[in-house]
């Protein structure tokens, strides 16, 4: 397909799934012969190593308003033919900038989560300004069918103009997944992967744990303000010594590798990379019947699913799967229907289709 001059947006590469995946899609656009700039209001560490070197970078600077003057600015001098946001306000400030600069070039957003997830006043926002913004972008991207409806049915997204596009996962080697008996084998180790905040429910998951004696091992990844009370609730629980949080991990494979299985807790969720990356790996999943999770399991054909805050369905589907992890090659054929290379091609599609539509 012919080759395009692209602009991707969001407010910084901080440690969250949405963010990865932004840079995963980039940078592989970029090795697909795309001509690529990242933009981004301040540098972050966590996810920096996920830009291929050829992608073209630019720091707009902290503050909305001064955001959105630079990224104007950036959209006048680069002139890209498409423009992608993600991720909380990064959206409406894009919109805001193509108006400023009077850019001509198709602005897509993109959707990664529910407004309950959302914090920020702005991000919000965001999500109420929708059924205006939906119609002002020339696509606006979901990361899953649930979502989709979501934002249709709930915020009316214009119908017409929101696709999905299930976010793309870079599998690991086929050698690093186990066979059969190689996965029964492994110690009885779960993973919980995902930042520290209410929504991803690692409460519910500790109660679920201090419910299995069968685990051995809870191990959560990730960093963020709920740390305080999942320590105190670990402490109570007795379980200091069966649950460990050892912080954001910026390689997950190594970890993948040990685990038995993964399990994910989330009230809400748009999608859920880490099952995903798990079903990579070889591994079982339980997760709450959710969104995203449903989607990916194909509601309950690929793994568990338990109800939202159900401790003992969700200690109940933990054991039923260290008893009988089942076939790693099944799990491994899901996860590949969400490779990063199938979410590629759906980009490559899009941007050939708002680039002849001239959105």
């Amino acid at each position: 397909m012919p080759k395009h001059r692209l602009l991707f947006y969001t407010h910084g590469l901080v440690g969250g799934g949405g963010e990865r995946i932004w840079a995963a899609v980039a940078s592989g656009l970029s090795r697909r012969g795309h001509d690529v700039g990242f933009a981004v209001d301040f540098v972050a560490q966590e996810n920096e190593h996920l830009i291929a070197p050829e992608v073209r970078r630019f720091t707009l600077g902290s503050g909305h308003a001064a955001a959105i003057a630079s990224l104007a600015k950036l959209l006048k001098a680069e002139q890209p033919q498409v423009a992608f946001a993600a991720i909380g306000a990064s959206n409406v400030k894009l919109l805001a900038a193509k108006a400023l600069a009077g850019w001509c070039g198709a602005a897509v957003m993109s959707a990664h989560g529910r407004f309950d997830a959302e914090s920020r006043f702005l991000g919000r926002a965001t999500y109420l300004a929708t059924a205006i913004t939906s119609r002002l972008a020339a696509r606006t991207v979901a990361a899953s069918d649930d979502l989709r409806r979501y934002l249709i049915d709930r915020f009316h997204a214009d119908a017409r103009r929101i696709v999905t596009i299930h976010n793309g996962i870079a599998l690991p080697p086929d050698d690093l997944v186990p066979d059969s008996r190689a996965l029964a084998a492994r110690e009885n180790v779960i993973l919980g992967v995902g930042r520290l905040v209410p929504e991803k429910g690692f409460d519910t998951l500790i109660k679920a744990i201090a419910k299995s004696p069968a685990v051995r091992q809870l191990i959560l990844l990730g960093e963020g303000p709920y740390r305080p009370q999942l320590e105190k609730l670990i402490a109570q629980l007795g379980l200091s010594d069966r649950v460990i949080l050892r912080g954001y991990v910026r390689e997950l494979s190594p970890i993948y590798t040990q685990a038995k299985m993964l399990a994910l807790s989330s009230r809400s969720e748009a999608f859920g990379n880490v099952i995903v990356e798990a079903l990579g790996h070889g591994l079982p999943v339980v997760a709450t019947d959710c969104g995203g999770p449903r989607e990916i399991l194909a509601e309950g054909r690929y793994g568990r699913l338990a109800s939202i805050d159900d401790v003992d369905a969700l200690a109940k589907a933990i054991d039923e799967t260290l008893r009988n992890p089942g076939d790693p090659s099944e799990h491994r054929a899901r996860a590949q229907e969400f490779s990063l290379d199938r979410a590629l091609d759906r980009f490559e599609m899009l941007i050939e289709e708002v680039v002849k539509a001239g959105d």
